[in-house]
C-alpha cells in the first residue's frame, strides 16, 4: 500500500509544482500576487523561450562562455533573439544593430595589423573572442576567414594596450621602426650595387686595354716569305721580303 501511495504522489503532483516559474518568484517577493500586477500566459511563454534560448546555445557553444540572455543594452527592451546574440553573445537587438559602427565585422589580418593584437590576446585571452568563419572571398581553396566584432576587439584593445591613446603610440613607435628598417635595407642595396658597377667598370676597362705584341725571332717559311709570333698572345704576323 505505501508503495502504491508513492506512486501516486509521484504521477499526480502538487498546485504548487504546476505553478510556473515566474508566478512562484513573484509570490515569494510580493504580499499578494493579486496584487502584484499580474501575468499573462503570454509573458510566462516569453521567459520560458528566453530560458530555451539560452540552454540552446549552451549547447552550441560547448565550452565557450556566455552569459544569460538579457535585454538589449541599447533599447532595454526584451531580447528574445538577434544576429549579435546568436552569433557574438552581444545583447543588442537587430533593430539596434550599427553595421557599420560598433557592431562592424572586422578580419582577423585587420585586427592584428590595425589593433596590434596578437593570436593569444584572441584565441588564449580570457573571455575568448567569438568569431564568425565566411569563406575567403579572393580564393574559396584558402582557410575561411575570422570576423570579429569591433566593439569586443575594442574591449580587448583597452585589456591588452590600456587605453587607444596607448594604441596609437605603439602604431607609432612600430611605423617608425619599420620605416628604419626600409632605410636601413635601402642603404645597404645602393653599397651593392655602387660596389658591383666598380667592379664591372674595373672589368671592362681591363677588357678595352690595348695589347701590344711582342714579337719573337723571325722565321723565314719559304722564299720570301716570313713570319713572326707575338710572345704573349701567340699572334702570328706574316710578311714578304723583297
Amino acid at each position: 500500500m505505501e508503495t502504491k501511495d508513492r506512486r501516486k504522489r509521484r504521477f499526480n503532483p502538487t498546485e504548487e509544482d504546476s505553478i510556473p516559474d515566474v508566478e512562484r518568484l513573484y509570490r515569494e517577493h510580493q504580499p499578494s500576487f493579486a496584487c502584484a500586477g499580474g501575468f499573462t500566459a503570454e509573458t510566462n511563454e516569453e521567459v520560458e523561450k528566453k530560458k530555451r534560448i539560452v540552454e540552446r546555445r549552451k549547447k552550441e557553444l560547448g565550452e565557450i562562455e556566455r552569459p544569460d540572455v538579457d535585454d538589449c543594452d541599447k533599447c532595454g527592451k526584451m531580447l528574445l533573439d538577434s544576429w549579435l546574440w546568436t552569433n557574438f553573445a552581444l545583447s543588442v537587438c537587430d533593430e539596434c544593430r550599427e553595421p557599420e559602427g560598433d557592431h562592424k565585422l572586422i578580419s582577423r589580418t585587420q585586427v592584428k595589423d590595425e589593433y596590434l593584437l596578437k593570436d593569444e590576446d584572441l584565441d588564449l585571452r580570457k573571455p575568448r573572442l567569438r568569431y564568425l568563419a565566411k569563406k575567403n572571398p579572393h580564393n574559396p581553396r584558402y582557410g575561411d576567414m575570422k570576423l570579429y566584432v569591433k566593439k569586443q576587439i575594442i574591449d580587448r584593445v583597452l585589456i591588452v594596450h590600456g587605453s587607444l591613446e596607448n594604441l596609437e603610440i605603439k602604431k607609432e613607435s612600430k611605423k617608425e621602426a619599420k620605416e628604419r628598417r626600409a632605410e636601413t635595407a635601402f642603404d645597404a642595396k645602393v653599397k651593392e650595387m655602387r660596389q658591383h658597377m666598380r667592379g664591372a667598370a674595373a672589368a671592362k676597362a681591363k677588357a678595352i686595354e690595348v695589347h701590344v705584341h711582342e714579337f719573337g725571332e723571325e722565321k723565314n717559311v719559304k722564299d720570301d716569305e716570313w713570319e713572326k709570333k707575338c710572345l704573349t698572345c701567340y699572334y702570328t704576323l706574316t710578311y714578304e721580303k723583297m
